[in-house]
Protein backbone atom coordinates (compact mmCIF):
# COMPACT_ATOMS: atom_id res chain seq x y z
CA UNK A 1 0.00 0.00 0.00
CA UNK A 2 1.35 3.67 -1.17
CA UNK A 3 1.22 6.14 1.27
CA UNK A 4 -1.15 8.44 -0.86
CA UNK A 5 -3.41 5.11 -0.86
CA UNK A 6 -3.01 4.90 3.31
CA UNK A 7 -3.76 9.01 3.25
CA UNK A 8 -6.96 8.74 1.71
CA UNK A 9 -8.10 5.48 3.23
CA UNK A 10 -7.26 6.85 6.33
CA UNK A 11 -9.66 10.34 5.42
CA UNK A 12 -12.47 8.26 4.17
CA UNK A 13 -12.55 6.36 7.54
CA UNK A 14 -12.12 9.55 9.46
CA UNK A 15 -15.19 10.49 7.72
CA UNK A 16 -17.20 7.99 8.21
CA UNK A 17 -15.97 7.73 11.83
CA UNK A 18 -17.17 11.57 11.91
CA UNK A 19 -20.49 10.69 10.63
CA UNK A 20 -20.64 7.68 13.18
CA UNK A 21 -20.34 10.07 16.07
CA UNK A 22 -23.09 13.08 14.78
CA UNK A 23 -25.23 10.21 14.83
CA UNK A 24 -24.09 8.67 17.71
CA UNK A 25 -23.64 4.95 16.43
CA UNK A 26 -21.24 2.93 17.41
CA UNK A 27 -19.40 5.71 19.16
CA UNK A 28 -16.76 3.02 21.15
CA UNK A 29 -15.81 2.32 17.36
CA UNK A 30 -15.60 5.03 15.97
CA UNK A 31 -13.90 6.97 18.07
CA UNK A 32 -10.75 4.82 18.17
CA UNK A 33 -10.91 4.48 14.25
CA UNK A 34 -10.81 8.20 13.72
CA UNK A 35 -7.75 8.61 16.26
CA UNK A 36 -6.03 5.57 14.20
CA UNK A 37 -7.15 7.39 11.00
CA UNK A 38 -5.50 10.93 11.84
CA UNK A 39 -2.42 9.28 13.15
CA UNK A 40 -2.07 7.56 9.97
CA UNK A 41 -3.03 10.93 8.02
CA UNK A 42 -0.47 13.15 9.93
CA UNK A 43 2.78 10.60 10.04
CA UNK A 44 2.20 9.62 6.20
CA UNK A 45 0.97 13.01 4.60
CA UNK A 46 4.08 13.95 3.77
CA UNK A 47 5.06 10.76 1.67
CA UNK A 48 1.80 11.08 0.19
CA UNK A 49 2.29 14.74 -1.18
CA UNK A 50 5.57 13.84 -2.17
CA UNK A 51 3.98 11.24 -4.27
CA UNK A 52 1.94 13.53 -6.15
CA UNK A 53 4.05 16.58 -5.81
CA UNK A 54 7.59 15.24 -5.21
CA UNK A 55 10.66 15.18 -7.47
CA UNK A 56 13.27 12.22 -7.82
CA UNK A 57 16.96 12.01 -7.02
CA UNK A 58 19.32 9.54 -7.10
CA UNK A 59 21.65 9.14 -4.50
CA UNK A 60 24.00 6.68 -2.60
CA UNK A 61 23.97 5.09 0.48
CA UNK A 62 27.10 5.57 2.64
CA UNK A 63 26.34 3.57 5.54
CA UNK A 64 24.02 1.16 7.50
CA UNK A 65 23.52 1.41 11.42
CA UNK A 66 21.75 -0.66 13.73
CA UNK A 67 21.74 -0.59 17.72
CA UNK A 68 20.11 -2.90 20.07
CA UNK A 69 18.59 -1.31 23.23
CA UNK A 70 16.97 -2.63 26.43
CA UNK A 71 16.01 0.14 28.45
CA UNK A 72 13.86 0.92 31.75
CA UNK A 73 12.99 4.51 32.61
CA UNK A 74 11.31 5.01 36.13
CA UNK A 75 10.53 8.14 37.78
CA UNK A 76 10.53 9.03 41.39
CA UNK A 77 7.62 8.48 43.22
CA UNK A 78 5.06 5.77 42.82
CA UNK A 79 4.12 6.62 38.92
CA UNK A 80 6.72 4.65 36.30
CA UNK A 81 7.56 4.90 32.78
CA UNK A 82 9.02 2.61 30.68
CA UNK A 83 11.05 2.89 27.46
CA UNK A 84 12.32 -0.31 25.33
CA UNK A 85 13.38 0.18 22.00
CA UNK A 86 13.82 -3.53 20.60
CA UNK A 87 15.99 -2.81 17.29
CA UNK A 88 16.68 0.23 15.64
CA UNK A 89 17.28 0.29 12.07
CA UNK A 90 18.99 3.07 9.59
CA UNK A 91 20.98 4.16 6.87
CA UNK A 92 22.99 7.24 5.87
CA UNK A 93 22.35 7.99 2.37
CA UNK A 94 23.69 10.67 0.44
CA UNK A 95 22.67 12.60 -2.75
CA UNK A 96 23.37 16.13 -4.42
CA UNK A 97 20.65 18.25 -5.02
CA UNK A 98 20.52 21.46 -7.54
CA UNK A 99 19.35 23.99 -5.22
CA UNK A 100 19.97 25.51 -2.15
CA UNK A 101 18.46 23.55 0.89
CA UNK A 102 15.66 24.50 3.16
CA UNK A 103 14.40 23.89 6.74
CA UNK A 104 15.08 20.20 7.22
CA UNK A 105 16.95 19.64 4.15
CA UNK A 106 20.47 16.75 4.17
CA UNK A 107 23.32 18.42 5.79
CA UNK A 108 26.15 19.24 3.29
CA UNK A 109 29.59 17.56 3.76
CA UNK A 110 32.09 20.22 4.52
CA UNK A 111 35.66 18.13 3.33
CA UNK A 112 37.76 21.49 5.02
CA UNK A 113 36.77 20.25 8.31
CA UNK A 114 38.16 17.06 8.29
CA UNK A 115 40.92 18.58 6.24
CA UNK A 116 41.61 21.08 9.35
CA UNK A 117 41.80 18.36 12.08
CA UNK A 118 43.91 16.24 9.97
CA UNK A 119 41.34 13.11 9.29
CA UNK A 120 41.08 11.10 6.32
CA UNK A 121 38.25 10.43 4.68
CA UNK A 122 36.08 7.23 6.50
CA UNK A 123 34.53 4.42 3.95
CA UNK A 124 31.26 6.39 4.58
CA UNK A 125 33.01 9.89 3.46
CA UNK A 126 34.26 8.58 -0.06
CA UNK A 127 31.22 6.60 -0.63
CA UNK A 128 29.35 9.84 -0.80
CA UNK A 129 31.36 11.19 -3.27
CA UNK A 130 30.35 8.98 -5.20
CA UNK A 131 26.57 9.86 -5.38
CA UNK A 132 25.31 11.02 -8.63
CA UNK A 133 23.68 13.69 -10.51
CA UNK A 134 24.47 17.05 -9.72
CA UNK A 135 24.35 20.04 -7.18
CA UNK A 136 25.47 20.27 -3.59
CA UNK A 137 26.46 16.81 -1.84
CA UNK A 138 24.27 16.38 1.38
CA UNK A 139 23.91 13.42 3.66
CA UNK A 140 20.40 12.48 5.46
CA UNK A 141 19.70 9.82 8.25
CA UNK A 142 16.59 7.36 7.04
CA UNK A 143 14.96 5.26 9.13
CA UNK A 144 14.39 2.04 8.20
CA UNK A 145 12.68 -1.31 8.84
CA UNK A 146 14.39 -5.09 9.34
CA UNK A 147 13.78 -6.18 5.88
CA UNK A 148 14.73 -2.98 4.30
CA UNK A 149 18.11 -2.38 6.52
CA UNK A 150 18.95 -5.80 5.52
CA UNK A 151 18.75 -5.12 1.58
CA UNK A 152 20.68 -1.79 1.97
CA UNK A 153 24.65 -2.71 1.27
CA UNK A 154 26.80 0.62 1.47
CA UNK A 155 27.96 1.53 -2.09
CA UNK A 156 24.42 0.91 -3.33
CA UNK A 157 22.90 3.75 -5.61
CA UNK A 158 19.10 4.30 -4.48
CA UNK A 159 16.23 6.35 -5.62
CA UNK A 160 15.31 9.45 -3.53
CA UNK A 161 12.16 11.48 -3.41
CA UNK A 162 12.29 14.75 -2.56
CA UNK A 163 9.64 17.36 -1.23
CA UNK A 164 10.17 20.96 -0.56
CA UNK A 165 6.78 22.99 0.33
CA UNK A 166 6.97 26.32 0.02
CA UNK A 167 10.64 26.44 -1.23
CA UNK A 168 12.24 26.65 2.18
CA UNK A 169 11.07 23.26 3.65
CA UNK A 170 12.55 19.92 2.91
CA UNK A 171 12.19 15.98 3.36
CA UNK A 172 14.18 13.12 1.83
CA UNK A 173 14.00 9.92 1.75
CA UNK A 174 14.12 6.78 -0.46
CA UNK A 175 11.91 5.68 -2.65
CA UNK A 176 11.16 2.11 -1.56
CA UNK A 177 11.26 3.60 2.75
CA UNK A 178 8.64 1.60 4.53
CA UNK A 179 6.03 3.28 5.61
CA UNK A 180 5.71 4.10 9.38
CA UNK A 181 8.94 2.14 10.21
CA UNK A 182 8.97 3.80 13.91
CA UNK A 183 6.13 1.63 14.58
CA UNK A 184 6.71 -1.82 16.06
CA UNK A 185 4.61 -4.21 13.78
CA UNK A 186 3.77 -7.40 15.24
CA UNK A 187 4.05 -11.04 14.03
CA UNK A 188 2.09 -13.79 13.70
CA UNK A 189 3.83 -16.52 13.08
CA UNK A 190 4.19 -15.63 8.79
CA UNK A 191 8.11 -15.96 8.91
CA UNK A 192 8.17 -18.88 7.42
CA UNK A 193 9.64 -21.94 9.34
CA UNK A 194 12.10 -21.69 12.40
CA UNK A 195 15.57 -23.14 12.96
CA UNK A 196 16.96 -23.84 16.40
CA UNK A 197 20.76 -22.17 16.71
CA UNK A 198 22.85 -21.60 19.75
CA UNK A 199 22.70 -18.47 21.31
CA UNK A 200 24.40 -16.62 24.03
CA UNK A 201 22.52 -14.54 26.91
CA UNK A 202 23.77 -10.56 26.41
CA UNK A 203 21.92 -9.02 29.18
CA UNK A 204 18.77 -9.42 30.96
CA UNK A 205 16.35 -7.02 31.96
CA UNK A 206 13.55 -7.43 34.11
CA UNK A 207 10.39 -5.14 34.63
CA UNK A 208 8.65 -6.33 38.18
CA UNK A 209 5.88 -3.12 38.32
CA UNK A 210 3.98 -1.52 35.89
CA UNK A 211 0.76 0.70 35.36
CA UNK A 212 -2.04 -1.64 34.88
CA UNK A 213 -5.24 -1.05 32.46
CA UNK A 214 -6.89 1.21 35.69
CA UNK A 215 -4.82 2.66 37.32
CA UNK A 216 -2.04 5.20 37.07
CA UNK A 217 0.00 4.18 39.53
CA UNK A 218 2.94 1.29 39.14
CA UNK A 219 1.65 -2.07 40.76
CA UNK A 220 3.65 -5.18 41.19
CA UNK A 221 3.54 -7.41 38.01
CA UNK A 222 1.71 -11.19 38.88
CA UNK A 223 4.11 -12.01 36.79
CA UNK A 224 7.71 -10.02 36.58
CA UNK A 225 8.85 -9.70 32.93
CA UNK A 226 12.29 -10.19 31.29
CA UNK A 227 14.07 -9.20 28.72
CA UNK A 228 16.74 -11.10 27.31
CA UNK A 229 19.09 -9.73 24.66
CA UNK A 230 20.48 -12.90 22.96
CA UNK A 231 23.67 -13.01 20.51
CA UNK A 232 23.39 -15.78 17.60
CA UNK A 233 24.06 -16.70 14.07
CA UNK A 234 20.66 -16.98 12.44
CA UNK A 235 19.56 -19.56 9.59
CA UNK A 236 20.29 -18.33 5.97
CA UNK A 237 23.39 -15.74 7.58
CA UNK A 238 26.28 -18.01 8.23
CA UNK A 239 28.23 -14.36 8.50
CA UNK A 240 25.70 -12.60 10.26
CA UNK A 241 23.69 -10.04 9.30
CA UNK A 242 25.80 -7.50 10.56
CA UNK A 243 29.16 -9.56 10.67
CA UNK A 244 30.83 -12.48 11.66
CA UNK A 245 30.01 -12.26 15.23
CA UNK A 246 26.54 -12.90 14.51
CA UNK A 247 23.39 -10.62 15.62
CA UNK A 248 21.95 -9.50 18.43
CA UNK A 249 17.72 -10.03 19.32
CA UNK A 250 15.59 -9.47 22.20
CA UNK A 251 12.61 -11.76 23.37
CA UNK A 252 10.39 -11.17 25.82
CA UNK A 253 9.47 -13.67 28.54
CA UNK A 254 8.13 -14.61 32.24
CA UNK A 255 10.95 -13.49 34.68
CA UNK A 256 10.59 -16.87 36.46
CA UNK A 257 11.51 -19.18 33.83
CA UNK A 258 15.01 -17.25 33.04
CA UNK A 259 16.02 -17.22 36.82
CA UNK A 260 18.75 -19.56 36.61
CA UNK A 261 20.33 -17.27 33.26
CA UNK A 262 22.80 -14.68 33.43
CA UNK A 263 25.00 -12.87 31.39
CA UNK A 264 27.30 -15.80 29.10
CA UNK A 265 25.05 -18.53 29.74
CA UNK A 266 24.81 -20.54 26.62
CA UNK A 267 20.76 -21.20 25.81
CA UNK A 268 18.98 -22.00 22.57
CA UNK A 269 16.84 -19.94 20.70
CA UNK A 270 14.79 -20.67 17.27
CA UNK A 271 14.73 -18.57 14.13
CA UNK A 272 13.25 -18.03 11.16
CA UNK A 273 15.24 -16.82 8.22
CA UNK A 274 12.87 -14.50 7.30
CA UNK A 275 13.02 -12.92 10.58
CA UNK A 276 16.80 -13.16 11.77
CA UNK A 277 16.01 -10.15 14.83
CA UNK A 278 13.10 -12.39 16.19
CA UNK A 279 14.91 -15.28 18.31
CA UNK A 280 12.45 -16.88 20.71
CA UNK A 281 14.30 -18.35 23.48
CA UNK A 282 13.61 -22.50 24.04
CA UNK A 283 12.03 -23.90 27.59
CA UNK A 284 10.61 -20.61 28.73
CA UNK A 285 6.93 -19.50 29.54
CA UNK A 286 4.69 -16.40 27.62
CA UNK A 287 2.14 -15.66 29.89
CA UNK A 288 3.25 -11.80 31.24
CA UNK A 289 0.89 -10.60 28.32
CA UNK A 290 -2.22 -12.20 29.74
CA UNK A 291 -1.85 -12.77 33.60
CA UNK A 292 -0.66 -9.45 34.72
CA UNK A 293 -3.84 -7.50 32.77
CA UNK A 294 -5.85 -10.59 34.12
CA UNK A 295 -7.40 -9.01 37.05
CA UNK A 296 -8.20 -5.68 35.01
CA UNK A 297 -9.58 -7.60 32.11
CA UNK A 298 -12.41 -9.08 34.82
CA UNK A 299 -13.31 -5.88 36.39
CA UNK A 300 -13.48 -4.21 33.18
CA UNK A 301 -15.76 -6.79 31.80
CA UNK A 302 -17.55 -7.01 35.20
CA UNK A 303 -18.38 -3.52 34.99
CA UNK A 304 -19.53 -3.63 31.40
CA UNK A 305 -21.60 -6.69 32.64
CA UNK A 306 -23.52 -4.53 36.08
CA UNK A 307 -24.10 -1.55 33.69
CA UNK A 308 -25.60 -3.26 30.67
CA UNK A 309 -27.79 -4.91 32.83
CA UNK A 310 -28.64 -1.62 34.34
CA UNK A 311 -29.40 -0.48 31.15
CA UNK A 312 -31.39 -3.59 30.49
CA UNK A 313 -33.27 -3.11 33.52
CA UNK A 314 -34.45 0.53 32.57
CA UNK A 315 -35.68 -0.19 29.46
CA UNK A 316 -37.80 -2.71 30.81
CA UNK A 317 -39.33 -0.60 33.14
CA UNK A 318 -39.94 2.14 30.48
CA UNK A 319 -41.85 -0.36 28.55
CA UNK A 320 -43.74 -1.60 31.55
CA UNK A 321 -44.44 1.74 32.16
Amino acid sequence: MTATLLVFTAAAIAVLAVVLLAARLLWWLALPALILALLAMVAEGPHAAAEIWGERLPGVVAATQSSVQVETARASGARTSHLVVRHRFGAIVCYRAPDAPGLGAGTPIDPAILAAVGEPLSAADQRCWQAPGSGILRQTQVRLDEAAFDAAVPGQEVMLRRLRPFGWLEWTWPVDAPLLPMVPRPRFGSDGPRVAVPAQVMAITIDRKGRGLLSRWAQPYAVPVAWVRLRYVPPGHPDGVEGVEGVEGVDQVDAPSVSGLAPGSAVRVTVAAEAPRAPWLVGVERTYWWRNVLVDALTIIGLLSVALIVVGVRKRRRRGT
